[in-house]
């Protein structure tokens, strides 16, 4: 899962206003997730493995937010705009799966590391989101 290791950086993001909608997030929430989550935002999101053990921080203007998990054990989380989920990572031959479900939502975010490019691929509510990082 070495693909996935390490520190991104976001680049551009594809239909992410789209899959936002889609998936509930609120008319105000947008709005801060464009200004803190998109493109020229400076978001990075940083992976470590130890066995099964992993570690995601996301870190942007407002702070950075860590959470260690499993693979395949439910955990609790919040989103970023406040919703409780239940989150479950598992790993698919190279990619890095998140699935996600909580109050009328459910969806997945499925993560590929090549080279010093990493493809974030969000799909939920009948919509798909393609974000693409770079290594930093």
């Amino acid at each position: 899962m070495a693909s996935v290791v390490g520190k991104w950086k976001i680049e551009k993001s594809e239909n992410f206003e789209e899959y936002m909608k889609a998936i509930g997030v609120g008319d105000d929430k947008r709005v801060d997730a464009h200004k803190y989550l998109s493109d020229g935002s400076g978001m990075t999101q940083e992976f470590s493995a130890d066995g099964d053990t992993w570690t995601m921080t996301s870190s942007t203007v407002m702070g950075a937010k860590s959470l260690t998990f499993k693979l395949g054990e439910a955990i609790d989380s919040v989103t970023l705009d406040g919703r409780n989920v239940k989150m479950t990572f598992s790993v698919d031959g190279d990619k890095l799966v998140e699935k996600q479900s909580g109050d009328g939502f459910e969806c997945q975010h499925v993560r590929q590391g090549s080279g010093d490019k990493l493809t974030m691929t969000l799909t939920g509510g009948g919509q798909t989101c393609i974000r693409t990082f770079v290594k930093s």
